[in-house]
This record gives structure tokens, sequence and C-alpha cells, in this order.
């Protein structure tokens, strides 16, 4: 019987003896897997007024990281900001000219060749504390229903797991 890789995250997730930066490395493998066309992941935590949001793991060209001092703010990104706290979600295939999105153009797509983006925010006791970002380098992919409760399911588990293992 085979296992989806968000089944087995689940499982790999409720090991109380795995550390931090393996379960942020299994996240990311697990989504990246999951989502057909994001060939780069990134998990993101708010800070407690919801105005920045810190880079805590990524997975891009198969390598994964734990990036130090990656911070976003809103003040430099409202339109993102205000639109992934109102929906839980953005779907934007032509990140580059997608109305919440392309605010990265300036700094960021170009800079790593993102052409679309797919993002979802993750909850603790159904308060936001981080995102998941699908990104697809290279060309634009249409995110698909399935790609998006994916992505929800995905979220789910990180959420789960969040308060029973402090990743929130």
């Amino acid at each position: 019987m085979d296992i989806d890789s968000l089944t087995q995250l689940s499982i790999n997730l409720s090991n109380p003896s795995l550390e931090q930066s393996k379960q942020l490395r299994m996240v990311c493998y697990a989504i990246a897997d999951t989502i057909e066309g994001a060939n780069r992941v990134s998990l993101w935590k708010f800070d407690q007024l919801k105005t920045t949001i810190t880079c805590t793991a990524m997975l891009a060209d198969g390598e994964f990281t734990e990036p130090e001092g990656v911070v976003l703010k809103a003040e430099d990104y409202p339109e993102y900001f205000n639109a992934i706290l109102a929906s839980d979600v953005i779907r934007a295939p032509d990140a580059r000219n997608h109305p919440f999105t392309r605010c990265f153009n300036k700094n960021y797509f170009p800079a790593v060749n993102v052409y679309s983006l797919l993002d979802y925010i993750f909850s603790n006791d159904f308060a936001p504390f981080g995102i998941i970002c699908c990104e697809s380098v290279g060309e634009i992919v249409q995110w698909s229903d399935d790609d998006l409760a994916n992505l929800k399911r995905a979220a789910r588990i990180v959420s789960i797991f969040s308060n029973i293992r402090n990743l929130a």
C-alpha cells in the first residue's frame, strides 16, 4: 500500500522526538512532492502583530535551508499582507501581474525567476501564525483546485502539530 506524502508527513510529525529542523525539512519536501509545479517551497512565520513574516525554512533547487534574517514587512508589501490575511490564500498563476503579488517584482521575483505563486496561511487555535509559500521558478503554473486542496491539507497538518510541537 502506497502512502501519499502528506499522510507520511502526519506520521512523521507525530514522532515526539523529531527535531524541529527535521520537521521543517519534512514539511517542505512533502509539499514540494504534493504540489505539482512548486519547485520552490518556503515556510514563513508572522510576528505577533502580523506586520512582518520571517522565513523559517526553504526548499529551492532541491536544497533545504533555514535562512536567517529573511524578513518581509507589511509596510513594504501591503497588497500581499492585506490579501493573505483577509482570505487565507493567494493563487497567482501569473504572479508578476497579479494585483496582490506584483509588489514583489522590484525586489524578489526577477532575482529568483519566480513566475507563479500559491500561498496559504496556517493557524494555531484558529489564529494565523504563518504562511506556506509555493512558487514556480522559470514558468507559469496554473494552480489547480487539487493543488489548493492539497496545500490546505498540508496547512491543517502543520497546524495540528504546531499545537503539539511548538512550531508556531
